[in-house]
């Protein structure tokens, strides 16, 4: 018998249908081998041709050549054994790779990071609403979900089935309405825990919430209603999912999230919807995932049956899904809100069988379990490419950042000992204190004279040396300032020119100017640099010897000489002004005079390195705290291989 074939038809005499009293029925299955569970089949014996399997004769008078095999129909024993799907280290392993899932987060902005966020989203509650719970309770109830397009009648088919409205029907549908899980009651126990749909909370509330207005913005939902009722057989639950094409997104995204959770789907459409792209799309990632699916066809008129279910048909054996069964509703007129009891009895009664034989809900179960850890390790590999992906932006945007601050706090440290400093307001309290431009014309004489000059100069009326240390700390202050603000700017520019670079520069808009602290931080730093200068030439000065020497100049103008040097030492590249040299080479020698040369080079020496390592830290500062916003963002390098390890793992337990 053609396998296919049986997946779809409805067995009624000569697979007609003559009045709503005679509705089609469920499919019957093949005899599966003895040893193999079966689910109950809605008639005893299956017809003998596939024109009585299908229901339709083809244009051409003759039977459609069969297809080749396709996985057993809902219901069904496959071939050989149940796959093993309780042994404990399936669950250990599953439980790991959520966890690993739950790790990961995607806050780049890459290439295609929206889809790749809403996979991780997709693939963390599927093991957290269906495969996690199933594992643990290989004997819990089955969960039915009723899903499928605007207006396919699922809300009325549900109330139909159990005959009470437990759940809204009609176009006007509450926008924050909770979705309806009916069960038995003596299921409560299954339902009221936390152990599916864990994100939802539990209402117990059986009145149909009212009746409001579609908002596009409604919030997403976060409550599960439960419903006992004993027209539910025990055993199986059902629930009454959103549009799966519903204006308001968080009706669509919950509609994937309850379908996802499901041991069976129940994907109900109608005769002119069957063909719309958006159920199909469902369809299609239910064939992917293995999921037990059974079509509800709603609606549909009674000159069009044979038409419409023949279409129907091919189009679920063209798309791997011809083991569904398939289910024709004709119009009815409802009573009371309900469907006529025999319109709806072929469903129940499947349902009712299903529900009542436990080894054919442990086929069901295990093949749907089955189906979802089967189609784990290419939604898991696809995810861990968006974790690689975020690495690999993770990592240009701190390599961009490195690359700015090390190129230009090189410059920096080249500008505080190439004599810039040397200019405008140091150079004109440098000659006020030194005596003018009458001084500077002394260059040419001897070193004795000059120190001679400045030791008559300080004892007669001595100009104050405040102003010119003043001025140094203010140059200085200048340029790292400078310096600073100019790192971050093209800092930005090289963000920007990625786009995860320009998405958090948005977001944080104080990565553009310098903290808020750093004037601060920058004044008290050049202070304590100074002061630490004036604290090597007292020291270097102990020497009973150069105390003499010092003494003509004073600490203080001692220590101005050193700091013209440390800020001059590199200078002679022939590009440097005139006075800026003069000014140089004179410190130099004064300070030469006073304490040597090896003296000099080794407090330059030491001077210049406290000051480079004052102005890294500074600048290193403001590097980590632009890497901090990086580091918020919570990008983990290793995500990518921990997901493939963990679904390898997996693959090895099963």
């Amino acid at each position: 018998m053609d396998t296919q074939a049986d997946a779809v038809r409805e067995p009624s005499p000569a697979g007609t249908l003559s009045d709503a009293a005679a509705p089609a029925e469920a499919p019957v299955a093949t005899d599966p081998p003895a040893t193999e569970p079966t689910a109950p089949a809605a008639a005893e014996t299956a017809p003998a041709t596939d024109e009585q399997a299908t229901g339709v004769v083809p244009p051409s008078g003759r039977a459609p050549a069969p297809a080749p095999a396709a996985t057993p129909p809902v219901g069904v024993a496959p071939a050989g054994p149940p796959p093993v799907l309780d042994h404990p280290g399936i669950l250990e392993s599953s439980e790991r790779l959520r966890e690993a899932v739950s790790a990961l987060h995607l806050p780049l902005v890459v290439e295609d990071v929206d889809r790749s966020r809403v996979d991780r989203e997709r693939l963390q509650a599927q093991l957290d609403d269906y495969l996690l719970p199933r594992l643990r309770r290989m004997d819990a109830p089955l969960l039915a979900v009723i899903g499928g397009s605007t207006g396919a009648g699922k809300s009325t088919l549900t109330n139909s089935l159990v005959r009470k409205e437990v759940t809204r029907s009609g176009v006007l549908r509450p926008t924050t309405r909770s979705p309806v899980l009916v069960h038995h009651p003596y299921d409560s126990g299954a339902f009221l825990s936390q152990r599916i749909l864990p994100n939802l909370a539990r209402v117990t509330a059986e009145a149909p919430e009212p009746i409001q207005p579609i908002d596009v913005d409604a919030p997403r939902i976060t409550a599960l209603r439960l419903v006992p009722h004993e027209g539910v057989p025990a055993g199986l639950a059902i629930i009454d999912a959103p549009d799966i094409d519903s204006v308001v997104d968080t009706n669509r995204e919950l509609a994937v999230q309850l379908l996802a959770a499901a041991d069976l789907w129940l994907f109900v459409t109608t005769a002119s919807r069957y063909s719309d792209a958006v159920p199909w799309e469902m369809l299609r990632t239910a064939s992917d995932r293995g999921a037990s699916v059974a079509v509800i066809l709603d609606r549909v008129p009674r000159d069009s049956i044979r038409e419409v279910r023949t279409h129907l048909a091919t189009l679920l054996r063209d798309r791997g899904l011809a083991s569904s069964p398939l289910f024709t509703i004709p119009e009815a007129r409802l009573t009371d809100g309900f469907l006529p009891d025999a319109v709806v009895k072929p469903l129940l009664t499947w349902l009712q069988r299903l529900a009542k034989d436990a080894r054919s809900r442990d086929v069901i179960v295990r093949r749907t379990l089955a189906g979802a850890l089967d189609s784990l390790r290419e939604r898991v590999y696809v995810v861990a490419d968006a974790a690689d992906a975020q690495r690999d932006a993770d990592a240009a945007l701190r390599e961009s950042l490195q690359a700015t601050f090390a190129e230009n706090t090189g410059v920096l440290r080249d500008r505080l000992s190439d004599g810039t400093i040397l200019r405008g307001e140091v150079l004109a309290r440098w000659q006020e204190w030194v005596g003018t431009g009458e001084f500077m014309r002394t260059l040419e004489s001897s070193m004795g004279r000059i120190r001679d000059r400045i030791t008559a100069s300080l004892r007669g009326r001595p100009a104050p040396v405040e102003p010119l240390g003043e001025a140094l700390q203010t140059g200085v202050q200048a340029i790292v300032r400078a310096a600073a603000q100019a790192t971050l700017e093209q800092s930005v520019l090289g963000w920007r020119a990625i786009p995860a670079g320009a998405a958090l520069i948005e977001r944080a808009a104080t990565t553009t100017t310098l903290a808020p602290d750093f004037e601060v931080r920058l004044a008290r730093a050049v202070a304590e640099w100074h002061a630490g200068v004036v604290d090597l030439v007292e020291v270097e000065g102990q020497s009973r010897r150069l105390t003499a020497r010092a003494l003509s100049l004073g600490v203080d103008g001692t220590a101005a000489i050193l700091t013209l040097v440390v800020f001059s030492h590199t200078l002679g590249d022939g590009n440097d002004s005139e006075a800026a040299a003069g000014t140089a080479a004179l410190a130099n020698r004064m300070l030469v005079a006073v304490f040597g040369e090896q003296a000099v080079r080794t407090l330059t020496a030491k001077a210049h390195a406290d000051l480079v390592s004052r102005v890294d830290a500074l600048m290193e500062s403001e590097r980590a705290r632009i890497v901090g916003v990086l580091d918020a963002a919570g990008v983990l390098h290793d995500a990518g291989d921990r997901l493939r390890a963990a679904v390898g793992a997996l693959e090895e337990a099963r």
